[in-house]
């Protein structure tokens, strides 16, 4: 009897919400101080390649090797997310990830709503470098955290200070995991992501918003993440 295959694309969502959907439950325990987020962030300087430092554990980045995120801007606002990374190894099989973020509240532009496949949640721009050649994403509930860079590999003064004000706001950063990136003239060469990029879910597919608690679901990614969706709660069709 031959078994029933599955496509790399719908296992990928189902892992991101089943990875969500426990996270939204573990959060909805915890009792966390309200999380700060970077005061002033341009979304377009956002755009470009991000390297992942490191990361919270997640079950959509389990063994990825040269994490990376491309950030692109529509003329809607919204955020365009490209996760990648190499399964295994450095020349692994490669898993892509797309995702779609806005900004609920244009006041605070740090506080981002990523969503993925029907489901939304909070993507919060903790901090950025002055010349934004770091950033650090996570969720309120505390179960989600990446360090980006700009390069391959970040200075371990800034990646001290990094974890140093993550201990603070209530991370766990014993638990981070620190993420191999390949040698120069492998894939993370690249300026732009590698092969056929699924579609994400468009901005004017938004789903109707609900209020965050800092304890609602949690997302992806991937990442670059991420990632990358986060603190994931289904979310009714607006209209």
């Amino acid at each position: 009897m031959t078994p029933a295959t599955t496509s790399p694309m719908r296992t990928s969502k189902l892992l991101v919400v089943l990875a969500l959907t426990a996270s939204s439950l573990l959060g909805a325990c915890q009792s966390d101080p309200p999380l700060e987020v970077a005061p002033s962030v341009s979304l377009s300087q956002l755009q470009g390649k991000w390297y992942e430092i490191a990361r919270l554990p997640r079950m959509t980045e389990v063994d990825c090797h040269g994490t990376t995120a491309f950030y692109s801007q529509a003329a809607d606002g919204s955020l365009g997310l490209v996760n990648q990374c190499n399964v295994g190894s450095a020349t692994g099989k490669l898993q892509t990830i797309a995702m779609n973020a806005t900004v609920p509240d244009s006041s605070v532009p740090a506080k981002l709503a990523l969503k993925v496949g029907g489901y939304a949640g909070d993507y919060w721009i903790l901090e950025v470098g002055a010349n934004y050649e770091y950033a650090v994403v996570g969720h309120p509930s505390r179960l989600y955290l990446w360090i980006l860079s700009r390069t391959p590999t970040l200075d371990e003064s800034v990646t001290s200070g990094i974890l140093a004000r993550a201990e603070a706001a209530h991370f766990d950063t014993s638990k981070l995991e620190y993420t191999p990136q390949p040698p120069a003239g492998e894939r993370n060469d690249l300026d732009r992501p590698q092969g056929t990029v699924p579609e994400g879910p468009h901005a004017s597919c938004a789903l109707s918003r609900a209020s965050s608690s800092g304890h609602g679901g949690a997302a992806a990614f991937a990442a670059l993440g991420s990632i990358l969706v986060l603190g994931l709660r289904r979310r009714r069709a607006a209209g």
